[in-house]
């Protein structure tokens, strides 16, 4: 049978729901579904997308060489998916979305592997990878709560990004901008968001992104090592690695700002409570914060085992008076162990 490319249709997109994951109404065209039939010739288990790439034979009888986005490999893998899946020389049939400046790039929606049933992206194929911890201390052996372990949020397994019954593209969800910004903040919003400094705009070019998002972003499996004079939380989304400092009851004067801060924890009966400065100048989605920039949470168990992280965060220098950001996040004992995320994104090339 001979491999194809076909263009099954193209119809106006209802408007996106919400915000468009890694650029992804960007990158596709989401009112342009695609089908791509041909043979595996190479895949790329990577994240924040992996790519599968497929061996196209033209009516011209030429071949050309498709590369097809799915979801970050660490995702993948927490939902049972695998690289031995993709191995050369499988024939593969995908449905998908066209990209916008790629003429070879689709955006997989399902696929089928030698002739089997159609796949969703964000399928679960496997469940319950860890063995869930039957007897867990409720306390360390120095008596504080214990929190260490694997945590991750709920998986989001949302829908198709076409057609009329989109889901639209919410894997993250986000904060956004919350407050007023001084006329300092409002300059500072647009000199940075202007700026061709990705570690600064908070582009997803390897580079973290949010401070609160982030922990919970795409829902892979984070870690919190935990003893008695500090706490490391090992993000699953972009390596970003936090000590908190249990033994300072001050911050050290002589800080060198960082994205994370630097932060000093403290037990209040079975809460941590954790007090966070030292960031650099940052913005992201419509908010901006200068080097005052402050962050308080609060990690606390709940009755079902969830781990939730409350925090307030406040700009003494670009958010007007009184302003604050407020929110709260649920992780629960990971289905799936942490992995470092090791981001090699193909997207930007």
């Amino acid at each position: 049978m001979k491999k194809s490319i076909i263009t099954l249709v193209a119809f106006a997109l209802m408007p996106l729901l919400t915000y468009a994951h890694h650029g992804t109404a960007g990158q596709f065209d989401a009112s342009k579904i695609i089908q791509v039939k041909g043979v595996i010739s190479d895949v790329a288990f990577v994240n924040p997308h992996a790519y599968v790439y497929v061996d196209v034979t033209s009516d011209d009888g030429q071949t050309e060489t498709w590369n097809c986005e799915l979801r970050a490999s660490s995702v993948m893998r927490r939902s049972g998916w695998t690289k031995e899946m993709f191995a050369n020389g499988i024939d593969v049939d995908i449905v998908g979305v066209a990209a916008r400046a790629d003429p070879l790039g689709c955006y997989v929606e399902t696929i089928s592997f030698n002739g089997g049933p159609p796949i969703e992206r964000y399928a679960q194929i496997e469940e319950n990878q860890l063995e869930p911890e039957k007897e867990r201390a409720k306390l360390t052996s120095w008596g504080d709560s214990y929190i260490g372990g694997d945590w991750a949020a709920t998986q989001r397994l949302v829908g198709a990004i076409s057609g009329p019954d989109a889901m639209g593209m919410a894997m993250g969800g986000g904060r956004g901008a919350a407050v007023q910004f001084t006329e300092e903040g409002q300059r500072a919003l647009q000199r940075l968001t202007t700026s061709e400094d990705d570690n600064v705009t908070g582009r997803l070019d390897c580079t973290p992104r949010d401070f609160f998002l982030d922990w919970i972003f795409d829902q892979p499996s984070n870690r919190i090592v935990q003893e008695e004079d500090k706490i490391v939380l090992m993000y699953g989304f972009m390596d970003t690695v936090r000590t908190i400092h249990m033994n300072k009851p001050e911050h050290p004067e002589n800080i060198v700002p960082s994205w994370a801060g630097h932060s000093i924890g403290k037990w209040e009966d079975s809460v941590l409570v954790v007090d966070t400065v030292g960031f650099t100048e940052g913005a992201y989605r419509g908010n901006v914060h200068s080097t005052s920039y402050r962050t308080v949470e609060r990690f606390s168990l709940n009755d079902e085992m969830g781990l939730v992280r409350s925090y307030t965060a406040y700009d003494l220098d670009y958010w007007q008076e009184g302003e604050v950001i407020t929110g709260e996040q649920i992780v629960y004992l990971a289905d799936y162990p942490y992995e470092p995320y090791k981001c090699d994104d193909r997207s930007v090339e």
